[in-house]
């Protein structure tokens, strides 16, 4: 049931992607709905009441929640009228804090709207609280917003001295989040600067880091899940342990049970023998008395018999009360014995019941996940049809984990009139493209992280991408700027700390495969042709992620093919494994003399000696990261692709 639960939650999760598509495509609404304009009516009542009674702590409160709903739904005038209204009622209750909070939402606000200057003088006086309160997080915030700010302004200098201040507190305090927050936004002025060396040493910084936190995060939730498992085991351990102790303790508790009642037995048995020695020197002695007829000596038979009599009895009472006294206590002790023996039962199942959970809970996980790899697998399109359109062509697809951040799509277009009278999943039909026209698009992605994060934000490019294609943007570079826009919006990064996005090779193959179209977000472009190996890098820049310029633009390249040409787009994932001797990534230098090597072989012999090269250059290694590698050849035969 759990299972079937965890499928549809996944299935309304792939809903919202393409109901955020929709919204993203309509226009923006600049009015509030008719709910909430009564809720902000009824919250600016209850705050006039509270300001009125004195009461400006909680006016400030409902003040800010007025000023959130306005700024939320588009309309940061009101927003900002009203925090002006929370500051006001926070300062004659001495609310520093909120006061400092109140000024950068303030600043944000102006930044939305454009406004550089009133949210630099804003962004400011939250600087000021943050140095007041002697706040060295804050203080390292606060730089950065007035940083972004000056890079807006086209103010770089002043951006980058700022940002230096910044990333001193931030190294003083350790904060590796703050600094990689820094980093790029030092990169992205520097680029602005012109200074691409300093813009790329910055860059890499914010990507180590990034990496680092994705690393540790990941090792503390696999530590936390293995001290879980080895608690659990140890607990029970240590119940079976207790459980054979108690058992052992209570066999020789019965040992001396069985002990003391056979000597009772015997006890028993030797009175009742004397007893009857006794009966027959009475006899005697009465014979005796009789016989002798001596008085005296009847008297003093009579006194011993007395005594005897007495001795015996008491000690037959005695004897008595220590066997009633023994089996009180053995009584008292099994039944000690008894509840130590349920408990550590309980305990056991308890255990058990924990242990049977936590598999449950793997069990399920395990499930989710790999129906997640069956939708992602379903999405894909699969290497036979690729051939159907470019024969000489091979896709090396090895997911890291049972679910990749890397993923590939392509798909043939043509005009709506054109020869091809059919439209299919990879062939589609576009009125804004002429009737004679047609092309072929094939794409390398490389998303941010891998496993499920990766797996969601590659299920986004995806549907990205079909949109796009399908709404008739199809040059390389024009794809990658829409999906830049389409990204940050989707994931609300003008809004918030989030950098996710993805690294993107484009190809357009056109004129029936004598010339291609190409641009690339990071992800290059490698092509042989004539034993010489030719390589473009793409803009320095990702799909999504920090954006400070103005408007992200991407490089198109054209490439005339005259002779057999061999195309190769790829993730990074191939060149930054690590392996062979000195446990040393593979590299850009090897990879591209690998491909010289064996570009001549036909394409799917080549899939081969890739996979097999980069399987022995690991070993024993982990795979690190997922890997894609995209080969096609052109020029030797005309590509129909109407």
């Amino acid at each position: 049931m759990e299972l079937k639960t965890n499928r549809y939650l996944l299935a309304i999760l792939l809903t919202g992607f393409f109901l955020s598509l929709q919204i993203h495509f309509a226009s923006a609404q600049k009015q509030l709905s008719e709910t909430l304009q009564k809720e902000v009516d009824d919250n600016l009542v209850k705050a006039r009441t509270l300001e009125s009674n004195g009461d400006f702590s909680q006016a400030g409160y409902y003040y800010n929640t007025i000023a959130t709903t306005y700024w939320m739904n588009g309309l940061p005038n009101e927003a900002i009228a009203n925090f002006r209204k929370v500051i006001g009622s926070y300062e004659k209750v001495g609310n520093r804090n909120a006061i400092k909070n109140t000024y950068n939402n303030i600043g944000m606000a102006y930044t939305d709207i454009g406004d550089y200057s009133n949210a630099l003088v804003n962004f400011e006086k939250c600087l000021l609280e943050c140095r007041n309160a002697a706040k060295k997080n804050e203080i390292a915030s606060a730089l950065i917003n007035i940083a972004n700010t000056y890079t807006q302004t086209a103010s770089y200098e002043k951006a980058i001295s700022t940002l230096n201040e910044a990333t001193s507190i931030a190294q003083e305090v350790n904060d590796t989040k703050l600094l990689r927050n820094i980093y790029s936004v030092l990169a992205a002025n520097y680029e602005k600067m012109g200074n691409t060396e300093k813009s790329a040493e910055y860059f890499a910084l914010y990507t180590a880091i990034t990496r680092k936190i994705q690393k540790e995060e990941f090792q503390k939730k696999e530590a936390e899940t293995k001290q879980i498992v080895n608690e659990a085991q140890n607990r029970v351990q240590v119940a079976e342990s207790q459980k054979q102790q108690t058992q052992i303790a209570l066999e020789e508790k019965k040992e001396i049970l069985d002990k003391t009642e056979k000597n009772l037995q015997k006890t028993e048995k030797i009175s009742n023998v004397q007893k009857t020695q006794i009966n027959q020197l009475n006899r005697e002695k009465e014979f005796q008395n009789v016989v002798i007829s001596n008085q005296r000596l009847i008297r003093n038979i009579f006194i011993v018999i007395i005594v005897a009599v007495l001795a015996f009895s008491g000690l037959l009472v005695y004897s008595l009360y220590n066997k009633k006294k023994a089996n009180a206590l053995l009584a008292k002790q099994n039944d000690e014995i008894t509840q130590q023996r349920d408990m550590i039962e309980q305990q056991g199942l308890e255990l058990v019941g924990a242990m049977v959970q936590i598999e449950k809970q793997n069990h399920d996980i395990t499930s989710s996940i790999n129906y997640a790899h069956q939708i992602q697998e379903a999405l894909l399109p699969t290497e036979e049809n690729l051939r159907n359109i470019l024969p000489d062509s091979f896709v090396l697809f090895k997911p890291r984990d049972v679910v990749s951040g890397d993923f590939y799509w392509f798909t043939a277009y043509s005009g709506k009139n054109g020869a091809n009278e059919k439209s299919h999943r990879h062939h589609i039909k576009l009125s804004n493209v002429p009737d004679d026209e047609s092309g072929f698009i094939i794409t390398a992605v490389d998303c941010t992280g891998h496993g499920v994060p990766g797996a969601f934000m590659s299920m986004i490019g995806f549907n990205l991408l079909e949109t796009l294609s399908r709404s008739g943007v199809v040059k390389p570079n024009e794809m990658l700027n829409d999906l830049h826009k389409s990204v940050r919006y989707l994931l609300r990064q003008s809004k918030s700390d989030n950098r996710d996005g993805m690294d993107m090779a484009v190809c357009v193959v056109k004129d029936n495969g004598k010339r291609l179209e190409y641009a690339g977000a990071k992800n290059p472009l490698l092509f042989i042709s004539n034993g010489e190996v030719h390589y473009i890098k793409g803009d320095p820049v990702p799909i999504g992620g920090i954006q400070k310029e103005v408007k992200r633009e991407f490089t198109l390249h054209t490439i005339d093919i005259t002779s057999p040409t061999y195309f190769y787009i790829f993730s990074d994932g191939y060149t930054d494994q690590f392996g062979g001797v000195g446990d040393i990534k593979f590299s850009s230098r090897k990879f591209k003399e690998l491909l010289l090597e064996i570009h001549l072989h036909p394409m799917i012999e080549q899939k081969e000696i890739l996979n097999q090269r980069i399987t022995t250059w690991m070993g024993k290694n982990k795979q690190l990261d997922d890997i894609i590698v995209i080969g096609f050849k052109l020029g030797d035969r005309i590509i129909e692709l109407s």
